[in-house]
């Protein structure tokens, strides 16, 4: 089965700390299951606070079936899969970027690159502002930095019209 990851998980280290997440409620529910089958009351508890994108994930991987331990399997199997297979784009900023600008650029990245890839940002304040993007061996380099560097011999003109 194909999975849609949730809009919150953007990075290969957001995808590991959900994977890591449903492997904690997967064994947390097998461990109710079990005292379920053998306890003559029902359990009273609630289990471990899911994140938002793996409560997501889950309810759309089962859909309207009851989970089970190998449906757990199965989903941390795929999303393991997903990790590797994955494509990454690197995003380098000169500062620290908003939640909001981070969201647009994954969501553009989705529409118009491959609706499967992960992205991961960087900060590197020499780039004195706009960004490097790398896609597998490609560099799109429209930083300050690199304006700058291109424009050596048109930039003391530019500072002696100042």
């Amino acid at each position: 089965m194909k999975v849609k990851l949730p809009k919150t998980v953007a990075s290969p280290q957001d995808l590991s700390a959900l994977i890591l997440e449903i492997k904690e409620y997967a064994k947390w529910y097998a461990h109710e299951a079990i005292k379920l089958r053998f306890a003559t009351s029902k359990a009273t508890n609630n289990g471990p606070v899911l994140s938002a994108g793996a409560s997501e994930m889950i309810r759309t991987w089962f859909g309207n079936k009851e989970p089970n331990r190998l449906g757990f399997d199965g989903l941390i199997k795929t999303l393991e899969q997903y990790a590797k297979s994955s494509q990454l784009v690197t995003v380098t900023l000169a500062a620290p970027a908003p939640n909001s600008l981070k969201a647009t650029l994954v969501e553009w990245f989705r529409n118009n690159v491959s609706p499967d890839i992960l992205v991961s940002f960087q900060i590197n304040s020499t780039l004195l502002g706009g960004m490097v993007v790398r896609l597998g061996s490609r560099v799109f380099d429209w930083s300050f930095r690199r304006q700058i560097i291109d424009a050596k011999d048109t930039f003391p003109e530019v500072l002696r019209r100042v």
